[in-house]
């Protein structure tokens, strides 16, 4: 995907790769701000745009994680063990998509 979005030119691909990378770090901070506050409609905004971010990625873990934490969101009966548990999945998907990326800003 990055190689595409590049025309296969490392310096693009590693500038790319970066931005995928900082921008998912602060997806993950704003994920824990927003379940810490309980906040679950900005809970379920977030998931639907991290699910932009995997989809355009090829990343299907991750984008399952969105839809999942967005149904558990827009469900008020659902109950909160349930939330968290989705959070953390999320959470760890989050860690490794950005770990592929800083992976691949270093082999660019």
């Amino acid at each position: 995907m990055l190689t595409d979005l590049t025309f296969a030119d490392p310096a693009r691909i590693r500038a790319l790769a970066h931005a995928f990378s900082n921008a998912n770090d602060q997806d993950l901070l704003q994920l824990r701000t927003l379940h810490g506050h309980g906040d679950r409609a900005g809970l379920n905004l977030l998931a639907h745009r991290i699910k932009g971010a995997a989809q355009m990625s090829g990343d299907i873990q991750l984008s399952e994680c969105c839809t999942e934490l967005g149904r558990l969101c827009a469900s008020p009966a659902q109950d909160g063990q349930a939330l968290d548990a989705c959070v953390q999945r999320l959470e760890s998907a989050l860690a490794e998509f950005a770990e592929s990326f800083r992976q691949i800003a270093q082999d660019a």
